[in-house]
């Protein structure tokens, strides 16, 4: 395929809407919010004597389902917190791509990648990620892609 360029800027409700996604998608972080909202419900039903289900005040299950149910908003602060401490995530990125690997340039930096250097990828929303270490990916926005471009650069990506 002939080489593409594109560029992309991802702000910050982006990303935390991406975050969001993307652990709502693990089936561990799905349970963990069902039961704080089950230890929530238990509480509030309780307290309102609709059921008689402790006899203590129960303060586990007020502190974990508070918790669990925090959890994830926890998370996507923190990391979002990150984001929009490097300016250089803010402002335009370029992805060129080529048969040999992706090159992204961006206000303060140039970074070259082999496709082999690519180890995995993911769709969440409307971004392609293209993870070059386990937690470290590159946003591609799809919606500025076509479907052979997106198939191109997935089709380069090595699955494990």
């Amino acid at each position: 395929m002939e080489d593409f360029t594109i560029k992309t800027r991802l702000t910050t409700k982006e990303y935390a809407k991406v975050m969001f996604v993307g652990l709502y998608k693990k089936p561990a972080f799905i349970f963990a919010t069902l039961l704080g909202f089950y230890f929530i419900t238990t509480v509030v039903l309780d307290y309102l004597d609709i059921i008689d289900y402790y006899t203590n005040t129960p303060l586990f299950e007020i502190v974990c389902g508070i918790f669990l149910l925090l959890a994830p908003t926890l998370i996507v602060l923190i990391a979002v917190r990150q984001f929009a401490s490097n300016p250089s995530f803010q402002n335009e990125i370029t992805y060129s791509f080529s048969d040999s690997g992706v090159a992204i340039q961006g206000l303060t930096f140039k970074n070259e990648l082999l496709w082999a250097h690519i180890i995995k990828q993911k769709e969440l929303s409307r971004f392609l990620i293209l993870y070059h270490t386990n937690k470290l990916g590159n946003f591609i926005d799809k919606t500025k892609l076509t479907e052979d471009q997106l198939n191109f650069i997935k089709s380069k990506v090595r699955q494990k």
